[in-house]
């Protein structure tokens, strides 16, 4: 117990954006759904000038589900874009004419980096910063 208020403390004086924030409490707190409107709304934002507005929900909802399966050791992502495109309830065709997969790997990639960025500002706070010797 006294661990997560240490973490909450280190995390409250890191100096968190709140999409890193929200980054790092999805994919390290088991996925909760408080967390994922503000993703979908963050997520959302950065895409409007790319695709076609009435898929995006779709894209980011996909991509936020695909975190909580099993990474595939070869591709380096949990779904191919056969089964992204399923799960979006889209054509392939659509799927692949507006290239979709590379929106979810955008999504996933940067939910990735900002995680690890606020693992990182997380941890420089439960251990001090080192001086050089």
């Amino acid at each position: 117990m006294r661990q997560e208020y240490l973490r909450a403390a280190a995390e409250a004086y890191a100096n968190l954006s709140d999409l890193q924030s929200d980054c790092y409490h999805y994919l390290n707190d088991g996925f909760p759904e408080s967390v994922q409107p503000r993703l979908v709304t963050a997520y959302t934002a950065l895409l409007t000038t790319e695709i076609p507005s009435k898929y995006i929900n779709k894209i980011v909802r996909t991509a936020l589900v695909e975190w909580q399966y099993p990474i595939n050791e070869t591709t380096g992502y949990a779904l191919s874009n056969n089964e992204r495109a399923a799960f979006a309830g889209m054509s392939k065709a659509t799927w692949s004419r507006h290239q979709m997969s590379d929106y979810i790997n955008f999504i996933l990639n940067n939910m990735s980096l900002n995680a690890a960025a606020a693992r990182a500002k997380i941890q420089l706070q439960l251990v001090g910063y080192s001086e050089p010797t």
